[in-house]
């Protein structure tokens, strides 16, 4: 068998980690087994444990994914070099990601199995509570933003994107996730940016923003069909 380098291993274990996600964030890990783990990602028992050490091991990538991404948009969002119209796309979605895959199963059963690495993630997402309020807090300073309660902006962007995301919301209005997320969106800019700061054309960061949200949710819900058919 070709020796793995230890730059394809690294990323063949994100590869991995990733198939299980929707599964993780639907369902949780604490019952799933090694073979189903192995299952989900689509190779062998043995084969696995040329990646994972252990069930924990699998589960710590999975959570390493997730608090990357937070890392990368706080470092983002809190960059002031980047204007407020190109940076609150990656507020919307963070608050969708968040929303969708900081899902209650899976941070309890964190929390019962993996104390520290739920800490670590919990910090890290008080950390983007911060980052957020900050945020809009300098866009009201420089007068960009409407005065408006942060705290307030954030429990709506979360509360009103988890009921989108994570209920039945879509098909009972006979929605598309992709019109849901624009509209949704707009909202947001009304929201948040005074009227002499408010741009009549289209934003063209969230065109990015939105296919990267639809596209992911899209090939993880098609993934599950798959695995339970």
């Amino acid at each position: 068998m070709r020796k793995i380098s230890p730059e394809e291993r690294r990323v063949m274990r994100r590869s991995y980690a990733e198939k299980i996600m929707e599964t993780v964030r639907t369902k949780g890990f604490i019952t799933l087994t090694i073979q189903d783990l192995a299952r989900l990602m689509g190779i062998s028992r043995a084969s696995l444990y040329n990646f994972f050490a252990s069930k924990e091991d699998i589960i710590l990538e999975v959570t390493e994914i997730y608090i990357e991404y937070l890392k990368r948009s706080n470092d983002f969002i809190s960059n002031p070099r980047y204007p407020y119209s190109q940076r609150l796309p990656s507020v919307f979605e963070q608050a969708a990601f968040s929303t969708v895959y900081a899902s209650e199963i899976y941070l309890n059963e964190l929390k019962i199995t993996c104390p520290s690495l739920y800490e670590r993630k919990l910090e890290l997402s008080n950390e983007r509570i911060s980052a957020l309020h900050a945020f809009y807090e300098n866009g009201m300073i420089d007068g960009d933003f409407n005065l408006l309660n942060p705290a307030l902006i954030v429990a709506q962007d979360d509360a009103a994107l988890g009921k989108i995301l994570n209920s039945s919301f879509l098909s009972d209005e006979n929605m598309p996730l992709e019109d849901s997320m624009y509209g949704y969106y707009k909202i947001m800019k009304h929201r948040t940016f005074a009227s002499a700061s408010l741009k009549a054309t289209k934003d063209p960061y969230i065109d990015k923003v939105v296919a990267t949200i639809v596209g992911q949710l899209t090939k993880d819900h098609s993934a599950e069909l798959q695995k339970n058919s």
